[in-house]
């Protein structure tokens, strides 16, 4: 890698790390061990998509957990989930950038499967992280998480489509 690529490549991950955590932090509350509904899977998927299984790990994992440090909303109110969200949404984001182009003739049926994937990795993984935390109320987890599964998957394909049109990019890495 060239070192013009390389440095390309550091701005676009602190670009897209940052892009992660300010939409993870327009969020909407839930009740305990809910957590919150916000807008960064949308563009955790657009990350991981447009830029591969690097910067996809390093921004989603890094920018979730963030919001989770240090969010302007909650004063670090979801500080204990923190470690969990570094590593399941950096696995995430790897798993989105790995498998998004899995169909190589069906570039747009690998990115939803991509985003289906991940997404179930996500919810199982808070699924058992919250059961370690909260116990069998981690339940209320399944009920939400997989129906605003289906809408951030829903907002970030028209939202990529339209980011395409616009730009006239497939993919920028």
């Amino acid at each position: 890698m060239s070192k013009a690529s390389h440095t390309l490549s550091v701005a676009y991950t602190a670009i897209m790390t940052a892009l992660v955590y300010t939409m993870t932090c327009i969020a909407v509350p839930m009740p305990k061990p809910l957590g919150v509904w916000h807008l960064g899977d949308v563009a955790s998927f657009i990350t991981a998509i447009m830029f591969g299984p690097k910067v996809g790990a390093f921004a989603c994992g890094v920018g979730a957990m963030l919001f989770d440090i240090w969010n302007p909303l909650y004063q670090s109110a979801f500080i204990q989930w923190a470690p969990a969200t570094l590593v399941i949404r950096g696995i995430m984001g790897y798993i989105i950038g790995r498998l998004r182009k899995i169909i190589p003739s069906k570039p747009r049926i690998s990115e939803v499967l991509a985003m289906a994937v991940s997404h179930m990795w996500k919810n199982f993984a808070y699924f058992f992280y919250d059961y370690w935390l909260f116990g069998p109320v981690a339940y209320l987890d399944l009920i939400t998480f997989f129906p605003l599964s289906v809408a951030d998957i829903v907002a970030a394909f028209l939202v990529l489509t339209a980011l395409r049109k616009s730009l006239g990019v497939e993919y920028y890495m």
